[in-house]
């Protein structure tokens, strides 16, 4: 979400739109960063993960839309921050403003369905989930549009009767990644004593490292292969289950835990380098780090659900039930690590290039916004 917003901000200014971001905080501050100016609130921090900030101040946040009254207020939480937007009358800029909800979290895919379909029982588990469903028909009812990554969220959506949902593909840095990123040093130095072993495999785990992103199952799953065959393993990020996940990698006899880097170069290379990349996440929307890691001509395992599933084909990736256990991902590892690599990387690297680059993202976004303020204006002159 950072790095798309710090994206968006780069992005608009050079299309010459102005971007301000009103986000809660540790205290109030106004910055620039990025192309785009910051409005932060005071707020406390979040108990799980305290490098976020609870969005409690209602009357601020609207104070700080009217006072920047936008053309365009886009939404990035179904929560708090959506009702403010519902709650804004039309004295919100000159002609009134659209307020366009961007679904970047999927809160009833990542966390009410894998529920449901866990503890509740078939017959059951629509019935259970229909207050959900309801809470986000009138979040998409109350915005002028809902904005998601792709085309099967918005196919979800409206099965499920929520209106105006379109789909704005997101994109990646296409200059950023690509098979020619390969490092050789890198590698002999992640692998250790297997660097001359024509066996060993380079395994990534990549993202913020919390519950909601599974990887403690991931990493059992790598131990437990770790027995079986030569294996490194790479964790890229950082949060609040680092120290629990450093824990359950202690079996693995070559596994480096890296915090997250700022360094793109470095970044990719990691990437490139990388035999598979192994993903958790049931949240995914879209799937900035599939998609990165596809461009890299690298295959992955992911769990069959959402964005992951969305982005994955077996001609580069193998799949797990969504709610397996360790032994399921290690099977599907297994399996990827059993084919071709020249293939996988190949038809990898093919579905990467195949992701739509950020910038024709944003620029598709932009003229979407331009479309709805004209329709808008249209409408109430």
């Amino acid at each position: 979400m950072r790095s798309y917003l710090t994206k968006l901000g780069t992005y608009a200014k050079q299309a010459g739109h102005q971007l301000v971001i009103v986000a809660p905080g540790a205290r109030d501050e106004r910055l620039e960063e990025g192309g785009a100016v910051i409005e932060r609130y005071s707020a406390p921090k979040m108990p799980y993960d305290g490098t976020y900030h609870v969005p409690l101040k209602l009357g601020r946040m609207r104070q700080l839309i009217r006072k920047h009254a936008p053309d365009v207020l886009q939404v990035s939480s179904p929560f708090i921050p959506a009702l403010v937007a519902g709650g804004l009358g039309s004295d919100v800029g000159q002609q009134g403003m659209v307020r366009v909800y961007v679904y970047h979290s999927d809160p009833i895919g990542c966390y009410l369905k894998p529920w449901a379909q866990g503890h509740i029982p078939e017959y059951f588990r629509r019935a259970a989930l229909k207050p959900a469903w309801s809470w986000m028909r009138r979040i998409c009812r109350t915005h002028d549009r809902t904005v998601v990554a792709g085309a099967w969220l918005r196919d979800e959506l409206r099965q499920e009767g929520c209106q105006n949902v379109v789909n704005v593909d997101f994109g990646i840095q296409h200059e950023d990644f690509g098979p020619e990123r390969r490092d050789e040093a890198l590698r002999s130095r992640f692998l250790g004593d297997l660097a001359h072993n024509p066996d060993a495999k380079l395994l990534v785990i990549a993202g913020r490292l919390a519950i909601d992103k599974s990887q403690k199952r991931l990493i059992e799953a790598i131990a437990d292969l770790s027995r079986q065959q030569p294996l490194a393993l790479v964790v890229l990020g950082d949060g609040p289950e680092r120290a629990r996940l450093m824990q359950a990698a202690g079996d693995i006899p070559r596994v480096h835990f890296l915090k997250f880097t700022k360094d793109r170069a470095e970044y990719a290379a990691i990437l490139a380098t990388a035999d598979c990349l192994v993903h958790g996440s049931l949240c995914e929307t879209y799937g900035f780090v599939l998609a990165e890691t596809l461009a890299s001509g690298t295959p992955f395992v992911v769990p069959d659900w959402g964005g992951a599933r969305a982005l994955s084909d077996l001609k580069y990736s193998e799949r797990y039930p969504a709610l397996g256990g360790p032994a399921e991902v290690r099977d599907a590892l297994k399996r990827l690590l059993s084919r071709p690599a020249g293939e996988l990387s190949m038809n990898a690297r093919q579905a990467g290039l195949a992701q739509p680059h950020t910038r024709d993202h944003f620029q598709n976004l932009f003229t979407f916004y331009l479309d709805l303020i004209a329709q808008k204006r249209a409408t109430t002159s």
